[in-house]
């Protein structure tokens, strides 16, 4: 009973914590084009800037809950490996993941195409590419990523369970194979593939964690407290990240190896942070919408798609207000479709 009554909690505090990450991911695509579009010295640039930076750790959140939640199911599991074992894991989870991700990789296609007059340019060949780069719409390369971690989940869960780790271990052996990757790319990968973002290693330090606290969450959760350590992390980290993307947007020098330095700690104490105030927050909306957290991220940028080309203006309090609109409809428009279909009999086909 005790061990069923930890799962229940886990399984809300995670959907409460996949709510505040699925806010985040909207807020991002709403407040893009002021970041990159508005006068740099407006109090309206920096509003922007601010939210936008400041949920950039929406999508390695996503694949830090993904890790907690795989290892937490299949710990007992992949403890060892067998053929059949693979079998029955790889089928449940490309069943689910995989129509959702055909039918919308298609359907922006169509809709971008349409949109630009140039239907005649999709093909077979290059859906099929779309699919396997995760470039049907800019967010989908998150899919990829998630179909990564999916293959490579079972020996990750079984080498962290044989190691045998505390928390204060883990953590650094995560940020030197971490590092060690980040050069690896840099030094070799980036000739064949330029984009880190879209490799599923480039998240290792956040997998790693997330894997060691699925498999450890009953001692996790006896000193969940010492996560508040992270909160002060993230906010500064946070703050001297936005402040380097900023230099960088005004044509400023900084350093890569320091500007990713930031991002990294950032999003990982932001990730351990959120996780920490998700178990403490009661809230039936969020929770829901981590629940649908999936179907929303298909979803809410052919709202924004159609909305971004549908009112241009060179009034920055019309922009702003614009901008607000955007993200309450992107959200709550995708929220109820999503709500709507995953009650129907082909609604997993359509938002998993």
């Amino acid at each position: 009973m005790k061990t069923e009554a930890i799962k229940l909690k886990r399984v809300r505090e995670l959907d409460v914590f996949k709510g505040l990450a699925i806010a985040a991911v909207i807020m991002i695509h709403t407040t893009g084009r002021g970041v990159t579009e508005l006068d740099v010295s407006s109090s309206s640039y920096l509003l922007h800037l601010i939210l936008n930076r400041f949920s950039q750790f929406s999508v390695p959140a996503f694949i830090f809950a993904s890790s907690i939640l795989l290892s937490y199911i299949y710990r007992n599991e992949f403890c060892t490996i067998t053929a059949g074992q693979l079998k029955t894991f790889y089928v449940k989870r490309f069943i689910r993941i995989m129509p959702p991700y055909m039918i919308w990789t298609l359907i922006y296609l169509l809709a971008k195409h349409t949109i630009s007059g140039s239907l005649s340019d999709i093909t077979l060949k290059s859906y099929l590419r779309c699919l396997c780069l995760g470039t049907g719409h800019f967010h989908l390369y998150f899919i990829v990523i998630i179909i990564q971690l999916y293959i490579f989940m079972p020996y990750l869960i079984y080498c962290v369970s044989r190691l045998n780790l505390r928390f204060n271990q883990i953590l650094p052996i995560a940020a030197a194979l971490q590092i060690v990757f980040y050069y690896v790319h840099k030094m070799v990968i980036v000739k064949y593939i330029n984009r880190p973002a879209s490799l599923m290693p480039w998240y290792l330090v956040l997998i790693l964690l997330g894997i060691w606290i699925g498999i450890n969450y009953e001692e996790y959760h006896k000193r969940v407290k010492s996560m508040i350590a992270s909160i002060p992390i993230a906010a500064v980290s946070g703050i001297l990240y936005t402040y380097a993307y900023h230099l960088i947007n005004i044509g400023r020098p900084v350093s890569t190896l320091l500007f990713n330095i930031l991002w990294y700690v950032y999003v990982t104490a932001a990730s351990l942070s959120l996780l920490y105030i998700s178990d403490k927050m009661n809230n039936p909306f969020l929770e829901k919408s981590g629940q649908l957290s999936f179907g929303i991220y298909l979803m809410h940028p052919m709202i924004l798609l159609f909305m971004n080309n549908a009112f241009t203006t060179g009034n920055v309090l019309a922009f702003d207000v614009y901008t607000l609109l955007k993200f309450v409809l992107a959200y709550s428009i995708s929220y109820v479709i999503t709500l709507v279909l995953e009650k129907t009999t082909v609604g997993k086909y359509i938002v998993g």
